[in-house]
């Protein structure tokens, strides 16, 4: 849908702009020839959209938005601002009542235009910061021992501004290990998942799994890990038809969840397992790779995702980043049918001036060939 901009508040100077519908009851119900003040949100990709749930609505509805939106053109940039806010414990899942538990006595930062401001919470977990000018700031607590701080970015449009920002520290508990053959070699780029030993079963996997890749000597450590009991295993998620894809590991090498290591972990606890070998009767293979540009140079930055196409489509393991050599490995089931899937942003991540994408399928066995993934501009 176009629309004429008859005035342009904040982020654009067209006479004209294009809003992308999003396909779903969600999408703004507009009306050819009325007018409208309209929040619009930009996509990674750099297209327009709102939604009903925004603020978008007809001029004659929206008579304090525009009082209040022309007077941002009068404001003086250098009044001192403030941000309100809360530091809250993050768990999952959400706490009975949905009330998340505060974060007493940590401090707070942020981070902006060279300058950093500093409070403390109270009781409550509640902060104020004062004295800020406007411009964006990166926002974080201090996490205690044990624990993991979010960092949230702010954009400061309006000294006059009085909303309250949260702010979250997680469980930072740990597992860490090895895995290794039966001669006791590591294994590298492996896919394994830390399940807690309830929700093993769940088909697609638990939201609350944790996941991570071993480093090419076998090592491992898995973090932001949840005071629970859990299982480690790779190829131990369901589909989700509720069947298992390949034959399921469970630490310390074993077939069946009754033989398997019980993993306890308590809040901000650091576990290490003994050695992980995975049983004989599963055949794994290396499967390595490289991103390269139309000139066949590395590509330092693509976001890498694997996902299984036998029983899929099942996302295999977390995403991760290629290093200045632009090289990856898995390891790999002998005989699955994978694609991996490569996203680049040029510029940018939130506003990025251009996405490269790729998608290469292939089957695991001892005789996959280097993949070579080039990635080149989308071209529409």
């Amino acid at each position: 849908m176009e629309l004429a901009v008859v005035e342009a508040f904040r982020g654009l100077q067209l006479s004209q702009v294009a809003l992308v519908a999003e396909g779903s009851n969600c999408d703004y119900p507009f009306r050819m020839g009325e007018s409208y003040v309209v929040y619009a949100y930009r996509s990674a990709d750099g297209q327009l959209t709102t939604s009903i749930c925004a603020r978008t609505r007809p001029v004659a509805q929206a008579t304090e938005d525009l009082t209040y939106l022309r007077s941002l053109a009068t404001m003086d940039p250098a009044s001192p601002a403030r941000v309100d806010g809360r530091v809250l414990l993050y768990e999952w899942p959400t706490p009975p009542g949905g009330q998340w538990k505060p974060a007493p006595r940590v401090a707070v930062t942020a981070t902006g235009g060279g300058r950093t401001f500093s409070a403390r919470t109270n009781d409550r977990g509640e902060f104020q910061l004062t004295g800020l000018r406007l411009g964006t700031y990166d926002l974080i607590a201090t996490a205690p021992d044990g624990y993991d701080a979010v960092k949230r970015t702010v954009e400061i449009h309006d000294p006059r501004g009085c909303g309250t920002t949260a702010l979250f520290i997680r469980h930072d508990g740990r597992v860490m290990g090895r895995v290794v053959d039966g001669r006791g070699g590591g294994i590298g780029g492996l896919p394994l998942e830390l399940v807690r030993s309830a929700e093993l079963d769940t088909p697609g996997g638990s939201p609350t799994r944790v996941q991570t890749w071993t480093r090419s000597d076998g090592t491992f450590e898995l973090r932001l890990v949840d005071p629970g009991e859990y299982l480690l295993g790779f190829n131990a998620i369901r589909s989700h038809n509720g069947r298992l894809t390949f034959t399921r590991a469970l630490h310390p090498g074993v077939l069946e969840p009754t033989a398997a290591t019980r993993v306890q972990v308590t809040a901000g606890e650091r576990v290490r397992l003994g050695n992980f070998v995975v049983p004989e009767s599963i055949k794994l293979v290396t499967v390595p790779g490289i991103v390269v540009d139309e000139a066949g140079r590395p590509v330092r930055g693509a976001i890498v995702a694997l996902r299984d196409r036998t029983e899929g489509p099942n996302v295999i393991g977390p995403r991760f980043v290629t290093g200045d050599d632009g090289r990856f490995a898995f390891s790999l089931v002998d005989g699955g049918r994978y694609d991996v899937h490569l996203t680049r942003y040029l510029g940018d991540e939130r506003r990025p001036s251009e996405v490269q994408t790729s998608v290469v399928p292939f089957t695991a066995s001892p005789e996959t060939a280097l993949l070579t993934v080039v990635m080149k501009p989308n071209r529409n």
